[in-house]
């Protein structure tokens, strides 16, 4: 028996209804899935885990002179994250390139110059970027599919959460790097290097390497913490599939049916690497508005319809509250 608790959805076929009852299946269950039959390159990803690592080996005095402040973007220092406030800050760092604008691929909040200053490294984050903002839209429109999501005054059914997507409109979605180095300690509560917590985003594709595992998940199935593996690439060529899973937007936008699952880092004692991994972190437009999607499967389901003449709060809000409570601000 397998000890991965998450299905492997291929998305090869956009258009393949099985597909999209799969990833609604897979995400209503437990709120994380692998993609496979992604556009990403092996080398590609092994190229933006390296660019990575290189700018954690930087001096510590040049990495701070780009702190991370309230608009989400910068450097973070070790202990500066709190993402479960039960617990100590976590022992990690950080770079966040945020503001970015979806026609270029291009943050506008503070970049490195270490990265600006060499093209191809420059280009490199840039396409990377785009494609992963791609990659979420596309599973967005196969959720939207799967979800008989209905026309409406906004257009098309299968563009409702597209739409809230606008490429030059300010938006909470943000590109990470994170270094999770090994501690020599048996001290127990260095353990968990990411408090547990759901992401703040619609949501989340994560790349990792093998033997730096350490991402667990809360199961909504089994009521227990569970260990995500590394899954290899069965396409050659291809890097490994991809691991999505739901952020509190796209749970806010279904009445909870695509679950925001609690996860977590944690090392065991004998973890033998440094732990990095690249995340692109999707939001819609700060002014969208967390509202139900008109679904008649979503009020099936949910028993949950679309409430007239209600009060939502926006993306940029539910963001701001959430940074606020991570960061003390």
């Amino acid at each position: 028996m397998s000890d991965n608790p998450l299905t492997t959805v291929d998305i090869s076929n956009l258009s393949d209804a099985k597909v999209a009852q799969d990833l609604l299946d897979a995400l209503v269950t437990q709120g994380f899935v692998f993609v496979d039959g992604h556009k990403f390159e092996a080398s590609e990803v092994d190229k933006i885990f390296g660019l990575s690592k290189e700018f954690f080996e930087l001096p510590l005095e040049y990495k701070t002179k780009f702190p991370f402040d309230s608009s989400n973007t910068g450097y973070i220092q070790f202990n500066r994250e709190n993402l479960d406030p039960s617990r100590k800050r976590d022992f990690k760092e950080g770079l966040n390139l945020g503001s970015i604008d979806f026609t270029t691929g291009e943050p506008s909040g503070p970049v490195p110059d270490w990265f600006v200053e060499d093209i191809k490294r420059y280009e490199l984050i840039k396409d990377m970027t785009l494609k992963l903002n791609r990659l979420a839209l596309d599973l967005l429109l196969i959720l939207a599919r799967a979800l008989e999501i209905q026309d409406s005054d906004d257009g098309p059914g299968i563009e409702w959460f597209t739409s809230r997507y606008k490429p030059t409109s300010k938006s909470g979605s943000t590109f990470r790097f994170l270094h999770y180095p090994v501690q020599n300690t048996n001290d127990e509560s260095n353990e968990v290097r990411a408090g547990a917590h759901t992401d703040y985003g619609s949501m989340t594709l994560l790349f990792q390497k093998e033997n730096q595992e350490g991402l667990e998940i809360y199961s909504p199935v089994s009521k227990k913490w569970e260990k995500v593996p590394f899954v290899a690439s069965s396409k050659p060529g291809m890097a490994p599939p991809i691991i999505v899973n739901i952020g509190d937007l796209l749970s806010y936008w279904t009445a909870g049916l695509l679950k925001s699952t609690i996860h977590r880092v944690r090392f065991s004692n004998s973890q033998a690497e440094d732990r990095y991994s690249v995340v692109f972190f999707s939001h819609p437009s700060d002014e969208a508005l967390l509202e139900l999607v008109p679904s008649k499967l979503l009020e099936t389901r949910t028993g949950r319809g679309v409430a007239k003449d209600s009060e939502y709060i926006t993306a940029l809000q539910h963001l701001q509250k959430k940074l606020s409570n991570t960061y003390g601000y």
